[in-house]
């Protein structure tokens, strides 16, 4: 995960961090931006969806799992959202394989 302005460039300075979420625990109803995730390809959330969406999905998340590994995936997602929400042209990127 990462944050990239509009021509594509990483904004947010930091390393990456695999997006790992255990089987079961996304679904359509609670997670509907976050279940559409693509393991093998790209998936682009803007500051709409980051701002009136993403934040309820987290925190169901950080309900369902609580281990210390998914606590700083969760924490690293966080700050991306920030960073993203900062200005427009931002973008929230999730790198597949």
């Amino acid at each position: 995960m990462w944050v990239r302005n509009e021509a594509g460039e990483r904004v947010d300075g930091s390393g990456w961090i695999a997006w790992k979420v255990p089987s079961g625990v996304l679904s359509l109803r609670d997670t509907p931006l976050l279940i559409g995730v693509d393991a093998y390809g790209n998936t682009v959330f803007n500051r709409h969806q980051i701002r009136r969406q993403l934040p309820g999905e987290l925190e169901h998340l950080r309900e369902k799992v609580t281990d210390a590994e998914s606590a700083a995936m969760f924490d690293e997602l966080e700050r991306l959202m920030a960073v993203a929400t900062e200005r427009v042209h931002r973008y929230l990127w999730f790198l597949g394989d």
